[in-house]
């Protein structure tokens, strides 16, 4: 078929590549002198047994590097967030650093039917888990079948695969798995290549099944005797999904990153560090195995604030987690040169600092009537004047933007970017009295038809960043000049959420997700989930249309649906494309939410002896900013 022609070719391009690269790579491979050392001893197998006979290669960004040295970082010793993206990213297959395609990883190449139900995917053959044992297709089996296809299994599920029967797998020989999809997923092999993804390559079958009855007779007396009650619940703590930490706190259990755990973390402990992964299935592009560095080392803070001050005073190497924000960028940007470091700024995937979206399907019929009206949502954009949030908050460094693609994405328009971008208050003045909102009570504030002040609360939390907060207060100051009142009321996350679910809001005021990886994250293009906050009513419809809290969409937006639903289903890249490019010219028109400034680059601290750093990965959570990176290229020049 045609779209899987096209995804295997492109492949399958740089697998032939590596292949005939191979055979002069093995002769010719080199390895860190500690290992070789080891080799040397006898305690380690040569090289060319631990790679792959089919390495991934990895071009340097910069130079090829050095063997030695410690990528040090700050960090908070529960944050797995941080530790995912520098050890993770170890998937079947991942994206590119654009996040434009995905590219082959531990996966040479896949296959899929017409149908988008049937995967046929291709491991490198040799490939090894950390402590040496052969990492194959009875692993993926295992943890899709005996994890995942297990009823009262009691952890993560991906979102793809979301219940236990929702897939089984079959070993076609030791390196070619076949997937069979109850539903048919034509995003399949995008999805394998984000965040869940990684679980896929996670769980060694010889390590994880010793914790099972199925595999173990004596699984529930050796749980009892760790402590525990039950077998599920001691398999949690030695075999959990990527998210959680104990997956980066157990020594034993074997990994396919290039850093393997030696002092793990705790709440009691300084630091954590992980070193050198000898059987690490990448190298350069010399046949060097990656990675470079002997190790990387979390130490660790009681706090945000402490991380900054540590990190401007050169105790980091490599650092945006927790500091890149816009209030922190004069201190430092002013510490760089007395620290030795250099700051980089990181395009962003989301486009937009603080996005508003209107509940269109609020449960107060006169404001619902209000807020589904294109022409009032107009008369608000115009009613904003940007330029005096990026200069109050952002010293003038971004610039008006909508919700709306960004320019590195292929479903770029200039002119939604752009549209009723306009501080005008005349216009947007004649508009909202033209809507019959001209009449205003004795402080200026439009009247709705029931005689009520039109009073639109913004339901916020300290979670989203300051300068979110501080552009939604500006907003506050401009609608007021048009006689909108914005009443903002912060609320801890779990409150946000559960009014959220109740229907009890006006506006969720968030970032702009969705600027790059838009097949991936569309929630302000159409009702893509429940971050579509502006119709979670709608999304409720596409999803259980005859659940209570449903609202039947209009048909623009049942159309929009309707072509997710086929883009879904369509293993094409080509014509998900097409389908994507519809349905983000009908949010075009219909304008559902509205965009603020640009979302500020990422701010990067980088120790100027730290080398082949890209700095225009994009920020992205799905991404794992920097994973894609290969993160095994760094090395530190002495």
């Amino acid at each position: 078929m045609k779209g899987n022609n096209l995804s295997k070719r492109t492949l399958l391009a740089a697998t032939i590549a590596t292949i005939m690269a191979a055979p002069a790579m093995a002769s010719h491979s080199l390895q860190a002198p500690e290992l070789a050392l080891l080799v040397e001893a006898g305690k380690l197998p040569p090289l060319e047994q631990r790679l792959p006979t089919n390495p991934l290669v990895v071009t340097p960004h910069e130079a090829l590097g050095q063997y030695g040295g410690s990528l040090d970082l700050v960090g908070m010793w529960g944050d797995n967030g941080h530790r995912m993206r520098i050890l993770g990213n170890n998937n079947l297959f991942s994206f590119n650093m654009e996040y434009t395609d995905v590219v082959p990883s531990l996966a040479t190449h896949f296959e899929a039917n017409a149908d988008a139900t049937e995967y046929t995917i291709y491991l490198r053959q040799g490939l090894k888990w950390s402590n040496g044992s052969d990492f194959t297709a009875d692993d993926i089996v295992y943890y899709v079948n005996d994890v995942l296809g297990d009823p009262n299994h009691a952890g993560n599920r991906p979102m793809n695969l979301p219940q236990p029967d929702s897939a089984v797998v079959t070993v076609i020989n030791p390196h070619t798995v076949k997937f069979t999809l109850k539903e048919p997923n034509g995003l399949f092999i995008r999805q394998l290549a984000g965040v869940d993804g990684s679980n896929f390559t996670s769980f060694s079958r010889e390590y994880c099944s010793q914790y099972q009855p199925q595999f173990n007779d004596g699984a529930d007396k050796q749980a009892t005797d760790a402590g525990f009650s039950s077998w599920r619940e001691y398999y949690e703590v030695q075999c959990p999904a990527h998210y959680f930490t104990g997956y980066y706190a157990n020594p034993d259990r074997p990994t396919m990153a290039p850093w393997v755990v030696e002092t793990p973390p705790s709440a009691n402990a300084p630091f954590a560090e992980y070193v050198r992964n000898p059987y690490f299935w990448q190298v350069d592009t010399a046949g060097n195995q990656l990675p470079y560095l002997d190790s990387v080392r979390w130490s660790f803070s009681e706090n945000k604030e402490e991380m900054l001050l540590r990190a401007v005073a050169g105790k980091t190497d490599f650092q945006a987690r927790h500091v890149s924000n816009a209030q922190n960028r004069p201190i430092i940007f002013g510490n760089a040169e007395k620290s030795g470091y250099e700051v980089m700024l990181r395009p962003e995937t989301r486009m937009n600092s603080l996005v508003i979206g209107l509940n269109q399907n609020s449960k107060d019929p006169v404001k619902r009537e209000i807020f589904a009206e294109k022409d009032f949502r107009v008369a608000l954009s115009h009613g904003i004047d940007r330029w005096d949030i990026s200069e109050t908050i952002f010293a003038g460094s971004v610039e008006p933007y909508q919700a709306a693609p960004l320019d590195s994405s292929p479903f770029f328009s200039e002119e939604m970017a752009n549209q009723y971008l306009e501080f005008d208050q005349a216009k947007a003045n004649k508009l909202l009295d033209d809507m019959g909102l001209d009449k205003r009570d004795a402080d200026g504030y439009r009247l709705m038809e029931n005689g009520e002040r039109l009073r639109i609360e913004a339901l916020s939390t300290t979670l989203v960043e300051p300068e979110t907060r501080d552009s939604l207060e500006m907003v506050k100051k401009h609608w007021k000049e048009i006689g909108i009142f914005l009443d903002i009321r912060i609320v801890d996350r779990s409150l946000q959420l559960s009014m959220k679910f109740a229907n009890d809001y006006d506006m969720v005021p968030w970032y702009g997700d969705g600027g790059v990886g838009i097949i991936d994250e569309a929630r302000w293009y159409f009702p893509f989930s429940p971050e579509s906050t502006y119709a979670l009513g709608w999304y409720n419809w596409s999803a259980t249309p005859d659940a209570a809290s449903a609202v039947e969409p209009p048909a623009h937006v049942k159309r929009q649906i309707e072509l997710y639903k086929t883009l879904r289903v369509t293993p094409d890249l080509k014509k998900q494309n097409e389908l994507m490019q519809e349905i983000i010219d009908i949010a075009q028109e219909q304008f559902y939410a509205i965009g603020t400034v640009a979302k500020l680059p990422a701010t990067v601290i980088v120790n100027k002896q730290l080398q082949n750093v890209p700095s225009d990965i994009p920020e992205s959570y799905n991404l794992m900013t920097p994973a894609p990176m290969r993160m095994g290229q760094l090395w530190k020049q002495q």
